[in-house]
């Protein structure tokens, strides 16, 4: 009765040349080395200890007033602090830059110019009177 039964979906898989394998099933991924494992078990190990001192925090019955999570820290440190070392000036944030910058600039220095040439357009008509002014 073994026999005749038909292979399930795994046995039944042969890879596509087009389509890389899913990383559950690619030898390259569960097929690791001896150190790789280790360094694998370490990091595990480590997330399992920080996780357990986040989840003491929280249930603490008398809390502290700030409960501190290592990973929030380190990433808004990166975000605020860190800047510098983990910035790449690229084109579009030199474009970004520059629009942010000069941007508003220009637009008010293009408002006003307009607001003033327009002014003086209907001075010169008569349609517009200045105003008083002592310079």
């Amino acid at each position: 009765m073994a026999e005749g039964r038909p292979p399930t979906a795994a046995e039944a898989y042969r890879p596509n040349r087009f389509v890389s394998l899913p990383a559950e099933i690619d030898p390259e991924t569960y097929d690791s080395s001896l150190e790789k494992r280790r360094a694998e078990a370490e990091r595990l190990a480590l997330r399992a200890r920080l996780k357990r001192q986040y989840q003491l925090q929280l249930n603490n019955p008398n809390p502290p007033a700030i409960i501190e999570d290592p990973a929030l820290i380190r990433w808004a440190y990166a975000r605020t602090q860190n800047v510098y070392p983990t910035f790449r000036a690229t084109p579009k944030t030199s474009f970004l830059g520059a629009v942010c910058a000069l941007g508003p600039i220009l637009f008010w220095a293009f408002l006003f110019k307009a607001d003033r040439d327009h002014k003086e357009k209907l001075v010169q008509e008569g349609k517009y009177k200045r105003p008083f002014s002592v310079f």
